[in-house]
């Protein structure tokens, strides 16, 4: 009796163990340091076919704005995100878009401030309108988690300088469940697509290319092992009571 007695305690002695070991596995940048500095530069977003882009001009001579307000995206504060895409400037193919006025210009290789100046520019020299100030966004930027995380699904973002951490919180995070270790990052070009792994328990991440994200990325979180799914179910405080007053009824039980 006492035999059995040993053994079960010492069987709860070790699933708690293994259970506070294995949830190392699920806190984020475990090799951190408050006085470390991880230096890391954005990239502007490069304009490519399939981008929708919103274009506003503010000028000294508004009344010329008139010939092109009818084709031009309009101000109105109260407009979705699904009605400026409508009525928005889309990327070709080929890389054009066709705007009022100036015809066809390439978009396609440029920055967004690359390209309000060229627009600005053709404007000015055509006489069409003074001093004009081009402001341009890009309407469908966009990413796309898949897995583990709790609310998985295609995101929009506006701002060109959000990271991973940023893009998995507005995904709810990662459950109990997902892998930190091994984040799959899928990222598309013209020319291929190419497959990143992502450890969000280490630091290295916060300096690669892979920390922006970058429109039409697709971040993948798989399951993670046996024991961060029993350390879930641990963390439960509820499952984790009940759990111990069976072994100590138990226990109670066979002492008798």
């Amino acid at each position: 009796m006492k035999d059995i007695k040993k053994h079960l305690i010492k069987l709860l002695l070790i699933f708690l163990f293994a259970s506070c070991s294995s949830k190392k596995s699920v806190h984020y940048l475990q090799d951190a340091n408050s006085n470390s500095i991880y230096k890391f530069s954005m990239t502007d977003h490069i304009i490519s076919p399939g981008d929708i882009l919103k274009i506003s001009v503010k000028t000294k001579n508004p009344e010329n704005l008139v010939s092109i307000s009818e084709i031009a995206p309009t101000n109105a504060p109260n407009q979705n995100r699904e009605t400026l895409i409508y009525d928005g400037f889309p990327v070709t193919v080929n890389g054009n878009i066709d705007y009022p006025e100036l015809g066809k210009i390439k978009a396609k290789g440029f920055t967004v401030n690359e390209l309000s100046a060229l627009i600005s520019d053709k404007l000015s020299d055509l006489n069409i309108l003074i001093n004009p100030v081009v402001e341009i966004k890009v309407l469908n930027l966009n990413f796309t988690v898949l897995g583990e995380v709790n609310n998985p699904g295609k995101y929009y973002f506006d701002e060109y300088n959000l990271n991973i951490l940023q893009a998995l919180g507005i995904a709810g995070d990662l459950t109990i469940t997902g892998d930190r270790k091994k984040i799959k990052l899928i990222r598309f070009s013209e020319e291929n697509k190419k497959i990143f792994e992502i450890d969000l328990t280490k630091t290295d991440f916060l300096t690669e290319d892979t920390f922006q994200i970058i429109s039409g990325d697709i971040i993948v979180v798989d399951q993670n092992t046996t024991r961060v799914k029993s350390a879930g179910i641990i963390g439960n405080s509820g499952t984790l009571l009940s759990l111990l007053s069976f072994i100590l009824s138990s226990i109670i039980v066979i002492s008798r």
